[in-house]
Order: C-alpha cells, then structure tokens, then sequence
C-alpha cells in the first residue's frame, strides 16, 4: 500500500527493463540501427510524456555483450550513455547484472564446470573463499561495471549477491536486489548446473527481511530453472519470501507471470532480447508502479517503414490500451509452504485460459502470463530448452549456439 507519511501521496513509479542486447565489436549495422532507434524512442516517450513512459530508474538483466569481450564493453558505455541521457537520468539510476555471453569461455578452461553437492557449494560460497569463475570469467564484465559505476556501487567479487541499494523515487522506498547468476555459465548446456549459493543469498535476505520498503526487487539474468536441482528449490523460496517482483533475460521471449506456492507471490517478467538482429523480434517494457500493482506497457522494435520502437500490441492484445495490470500482493514471511494434498504442479496460465482445477491447484489467485505456457514442478524445474533453429541470410536454417530456446508446452488442462 502506498506509504502513510500524512503527505501527499506517492506519484507513479516507473522504470524501464532491457535485456540481451548482445553488443560486438565489430560494429554492424543491424546493431546500431536497433540500438539507436531505441534511444530516440525513449527519447520520444519522454518528452511527448506518453502514459507515463518517463523512466525514474532503468534495469539491465545481462548478456550485455556478446561474448565477454573488453571491447564490447566500450560500446556498452556509449550506449548506456546514450540511453541515459535520452531517459533524462544519470549512471546511479541504471542497474545491471551480467548474462551467460558476459562470460568469456575460453577463461573458463581448467575451472570446474559446477558444484555436485550442498557441501561443496556451501565450502564454494564460504564468505571470504576465492570465486575464480568471477574474478576470471567475467573478468572484462567486472572491470567495466567498476569503471562505469566508480563512486556509486561495487560489483562484489565474494558473492553472487550484489549490494541491496534502497531508492527513494517518487514517494515510494524501492529496494533493488542485483543477483549474478551467470558463475557457472560454460557452455551450450548451462541448464541446471549453475548456482547463485545459498550461504550468499540468505546473508542478503536477512537484510532485505529488515528492510521497511514500499517494493522489493531483484534482478537477475537466468530463470530459476537454469539453477542446479541442489539449491533451486530455496533459492526459489527465499525470493517468494522476501521479494516482489523478480526481473529476468535470457529466454529472449517476453513474459509476465504471477507465479505463487501457498500464499507467497511473486510478480516474473522477462524483457526479452532487446537485440538479436532485424529479423528477430527485439523486446523492452516499462512498468509503473503504484502503491498495489504494477502496470506493464510492452514495447517492439518495427522496422518498416520507420525504424522505431513502439507499442507491442500482441502481448495484451484484449487489454484496455494493450496495458496489463498486474496486482502485488502483501504477505507474511515464509509464505513458500506447501500445501496438503497439492499435486507438486503449478501453471503459469495466459489470460485466456481456464481455470486448473486437475492439479489441485485454482487459477482463482489472478495467475497471470504472457507469450509463452510453461508446466513447472515444486521445485521450479520447468521443461528443459532445446536449440531452436535460425534462418542465415541464404535462407537455410542453423542451431542457436549461444542460447537455447525452450519447447512449446501444451496445456495439460
């Protein structure tokens, strides 16, 4: 509920998530028209002061560059600038993590490719214990976000776990939780082998528990399907817990669910890819929150006949103005119980669907979700992604090395 400071109340809060914006050094031309279009588009938004689409604050949830490269990352700095200043803000209003391309491969040689046990991750994220698939993998990534936020914040070198930053903006107290999940990240086959340690993420949320804010969020690149079986299931929990709206990348699919287990919620949304090409979808979306629910306006890069990002009318397309509002919830603590009788199964429903009622489970909560249906165990472990295939400019069709999309799910209901 909004804040009771016998003040004037709060005024909508809205930010803008990117994700996936691959960036190479080697300059093409696709990149730059994307890329450009959308710094003249928020831009545009701004100053035409269209539905609230003025960002107070702006996340990146990773694969910043496209293999981790120290020359990627200067086109990051120009282009992050060059957004900012499009959006009216400064570098302490942008908020980053890294993805799976953040990491560069060939340092990875002779590190080990995951954990197999609770007691060697727990031994891996001992506090003051050398993380070398940070400080090596994501050597480039790490050295660019010190530089780029020099006097603001730090990236940690002995934790997944970024430090929580409470923001002050527009009446309301905004907690900003980055988690790096990308330690782990090898190969073609991150699925279920990468780890954000649980001795790293219960340090932060005892303090995000002690925290008095009007929203909790975290923001990470991977889905929690990505994370090992050993520690996914309490990751999971401690974010329903704790936390009220979870930003991810990674599935370049745009999506917005409210996923719960019991009485704890969440509010999921995935940016999309904010560039892969001109012949594949690229994807943003602002939000606005206001005291008891968020609102999600989904916005698409067009080519033709104009380069411009715009609305995205297919995401909701029977919503008032193709805006959703999606309801954040207040509850108790450890509200990730579960429930007698309760199949193990939880849907993530578009709007249009009915009502489970075979899994013992009622869409009667608001579930809500856009792009794509996924059929998920207690434990978060979802379906696995499998390459899907891309068209080259000769019109033959290769595998997605870098990211695997994942298999259509039919509605078991």
């Amino acid at each position: 509920m909004p804040p009771q400071c016998g003040c004037l109340l709060p005024m909508p809060l809205t930010w803008l998530h990117i994700s996936d914006i691959h960036l190479k050094a080697d300059g093409a031309y696709d990149q730059s028209v994307v890329l450009k279009a959308l710094v003249e588009s928020v831009r545009g938004f701004r100053e035409r002061e269209r539905q609230n689409l003025t960002p107070h604050i702006i996340f990146a949830s990773g694969d910043i560059a496209y293999s981790g490269q120290p020359a990627e990352y200067g086109l990051a700095t120009q282009f992050f600038d060059q957004l900012l200043d499009a959006a009216g803000l400064d570098r302490s209003r942008f908020h980053v993590v890294p993805g799976n391309h953040d990491v560069d491969r060939k340092l990875g040689a002779g590190l080990a490719r995951t954990l197999h046990s609770r007691s060697e991750a727990d031994d891996y994220f001992a506090p003051h214990a050398p993380k070398p698939h940070l400080t090596q993998k994501l050597a480039a990534f790490l050295g660019w976000y010190q530089s780029y936020f020099a006097g603001i914040r730090n990236m940690p070198v002995n934790s997944t776990c970024g430090t929580l930053e409470l923001v002050r903006l527009q009446g309301y107290k905004l907690v900003i939780f980055p988690i790096n999940t990308a330690l782990f990240c090898q190969d073609d086959n991150d699925h279920e082998k990468l780890f954000v340690g649980r001795r790293c993420l219960s340090d932060a949320l005892e303090e995000i528990k002690s925290i008095d804010a009007n929203l909790k969020v975290a923001l990470m690149h991977h889905p929690l399907e990505f994370l090992s079986g050993i520690e996914r299931p309490n990751i999971r929990a401690g974010l329903i817990d704790y936390l009220d709206v979870v930003l991810t990348g990674h599935l370049h699919e745009e999506g917005i669910a409210r996923v719960h287990i019991g009485e704890g919620r969440n509010l999921y949304c995935a940016a999309g890819a904010t560039y892969q090409g001109r012949d594949w979808p690229n994807k943003a979306h602002y939000a606005t929150f206001e005291g008891d629910h968020v609102r999600i306006f989904p916005i698409c890069y067009v080519d033709q006949p104009r380069e411009v990002w715009t609305l995205d009318t297919s995401q909701f397309p029977h919503e008032p103005g193709y805006v959703m509002r999606f309801p954040v919830p207040r509850g108790a603590d450890y509200r990730s119980f579960r429930l007698p009788g309760w199949s193990g199964l939880y849907e993530v429903p578009n709007p249009n669907l009915k009502a489970m009622t075979k899994s013992g489970v009622s869409n009667q909560s608001g579930l809500k979700f856009a792009g794509r249906v996924a059929l998920m165990t207690a434990d978060g472990s979802p379906p696995k992604k499998q390459k899907s295939a891309r068209k080259t400019k000769h019109g033959a069709t290769t595998k997605r090395k870098r990211d695997k999309q994942p298999p259509a799910v039919r509605n078991p209901f």
